[in-house]
């Protein structure tokens, strides 16, 4: 398994302990704390998955996952949505329109990976229609 995901979560612990799960499982991971920081990751080198925290410090992550769908160079990166938080009908919508899939903390580690595989090889069969 390989490929590079972008983390961003702005609770150190939680994403250092996500890095260390995904980097055994053979992924090349980046944390981000912040949306600006996971942009500019977006703009160095681009991830092939996004794990994206819905309450961050500078704005909510769906409001992000909507400008990253918007960019052409963007538009394409799977990404699978977390929180911590009670999520409103109108955000399960949202991702349910987006085919965003939501995880909710406390998750587990192999809940995770599941996800991501789904997610990559949803894409591939995408890629390949």
């Amino acid at each position: 398994m390989s490929g590079h995901i972008l983390i961003v979560e702005n609770e150190d612990d939680i994403a250092d302990v996500m890095r260390r799960y995904l980097e055994f499982e053979g992924y090349s991971i980046t944390c981000a704390v912040s949306c600006e920081a996971g942009r500019a990751v977006c703009a160095a080198e681009q991830p092939d998955l996004i794990v994206l925290d819905w309450h961050l410090p500078d704005m909510e992550g769906d409001e992000w996952a909507e400008e990253l769908r918007a960019n052409r160079a963007t538009a394409d990166i799977p990404i699978i949505m977390m929180t911590g938080g009670y999520p409103t009908p109108n955000l399960i919508l949202q991702l349910r329109a987006s085919h965003i899939p939501l995880l909710i903390k406390p998750f587990s580690l192999n809940q995770l990976v599941e996800s991501i595989k789904l997610m990559t090889a949803r894409e591939q069969v995408l890629g390949a229609a």
